[in-house]
């Protein structure tokens, strides 16, 4: 029995390493993560997609569709914001979630 949770744990052990991998510690903050898989082509970029971000907050406030919004190139900002939010999705740690419910529960 012993045995068995001793490969179930390294099991675990080594999927932790591969897939719990979306967040990484902050080299400022103790306790405190980050996305480890964003990439930006530089400032330009970051400013860019905040920008969007903060755009798209606007327009869903506006809220008037015979107003037109001040807004240039709306549904380039939306698709920016859409790709970060993908960007953010932790999949390898639903991934790993399943595979510890599964070693687990067996």
């Amino acid at each position: 029995m012993k045995t068995k949770k001793k490969k179930q744990l390294k099991k675990l052990k080594k999927s932790v390493k591969c897939k719990l991998n979306v967040l990484r510690e902050s080299d400022l903050k103790s306790g405190k993560f980050k996305p480890s898989h964003l990439e930006f082509s530089g400032y330009w970029d970051l400013f860019y997609t905040i920008e969007s971000l903060l755009n798209i907050c606007i327009m869903a406030t506006q809220g008037d569709e015979y107003n037109p919004s001040k807004i240039k190139c709306p549904e380039e900002n939306i698709r920016k914001c859409l790709e970060l939010a993908r960007d953010l999705m932790p999949f390898e740690g639903g991934e790993f979630l399943d595979e510890a419910y599964h070693l687990f529960n067996k």
